[in-house]
């Protein structure tokens, strides 16, 4: 299945994908991952984020803004 597919969705992101889809960089990223509060898996030596991690941690950002 490649991204042309119909209902295709990515499920795991790279670090400069989720520095870009949030506008940091990918430092700060691996500093989230070390402080376990984005969770990153390792596949063949590169960190990988689940999407389903990546929309955890949205909801976690938009419930706790204001703190």
């Amino acid at each position: 299945m490649n991204k042309n597919d119909i209902g295709y969705q990515k499920t795991y992101f790279r670090v400069d994908e989720i520095a870009k889809h949030f506008s940091i960089s990918c430092r700060t990223v691996y500093r989230m991952i070390e402080d376990e509060e984005l969770p990153a898996v390792k596949i063949r030596g590169s960190l990988r984020i689940h999407r389903n991690d990546l929309s955890k941690y949205e909801r976690w950002l938009k419930k706790n803004k204001n703190n």
